[in-house]
């Protein structure tokens, strides 16, 4: 048996070739849009946690108490008396939330939401209820 090169005289058409320009360019193209793509995702992310930050300041003034969560049990299930004279549950561990007339109607309808798989940090009822 022969060394490869000789295969490869024999058959030039399987020797293997350089990418072509075409095949280099789109590869780079990819790489550049993957890598915007990485920054676009990157500044979403960091947009939505200014936000989030900017909310949680604004909610502060509102902490009436924190609870056990009924979902995770954790220690961490906010209580916020908001302006609108309502309440509002959100855990920080979690994520589920409730409202109500008052603090035993928000609890109600916060343990009503397990499964519901709802989370605050995506659409937080603070917005509607808050101002």
């Amino acid at each position: 048996m022969g060394e490869w090169s000789d295969y490869f005289e024999d058959f030039p058409e399987e020797a293997p070739q350089p990418p072509s320009a075409e095949e280099i360019a789109k590869a780079k193209l990819k790489a550049n849009i993957k890598a915007m793509n990485a920054d676009a995702f990157a500044l979403i992310a960091e947009t939505k946690r200014k936000a989030q930050g900017a909310e949680q300041q604004q909610k502060e003034q509102y902490l009436d108490s924190t609870v056990e969560c009924p979902q995770c049990g954790e220690s961490r299930l906010n209580v916020y008396k908001l302006k609108s004279d309502r309440f509002l549950c959100e855990c920080q561990d979690c994520g589920i939330y409730g409202t109500g007339t008052d603090f035993s109607s928000a609890l109600h309808q916060t343990a009503g939401a397990i499964g519901d798989d709802i989370d605050w940090r995506d659409s937080s009822l603070f917005a509607e209820y808050g101002k």
